[in-house]
């Protein structure tokens, strides 16, 4: 199911989380994306820090699925609810991983 972010209060983040934000929930259900894509879409070419902690401070997980953006070499990151969940939630859509715990796809989105 896809939720509209309009319903969400984005006032409640800065003008930079809120575009991050925006941009996260653009990622299609099972693909991802990486820090680094998420901030080059937004112009921020070494923003890729900036976004993780954008994300990392998502008010709104359940709308704005933080855990579709990845480290660029395609290993999991951070994630509030820990890194099984994250891995969990992107087994769920379809996502696959190598043995060394890296994402396996092609789907990569921005």
């Amino acid at each position: 199911m896809d939720f509209d972010p309009e319903v969400i209060a984005l006032d409640r983040c800065s003008e930079f989380q809120k575009r991050v934000l925006l941009a996260d929930h653009g990622i299609p259900r099972g693909w991802v994306s990486t820090y680094g894509r998420v901030a080059q879409s937004l112009g921020c070419r070494a923003g890729g820090r900036a976004v993780g902690g954008a994300l990392s401070h998502n008010p709104f997980p359940i709308i704005i699925p933080c855990h579709r953006v990845v480290r660029a070499n395609l290993e999991l990151g951070g994630f509030r609810g820990g890194l099984g969940m994250k891995r969990a939630l992107l087994e769920l859509e379809g996502l696959k991983f190598s043995e060394t715990g890296r994402v396996v796809t092609s789907r990569i989105y921005h």
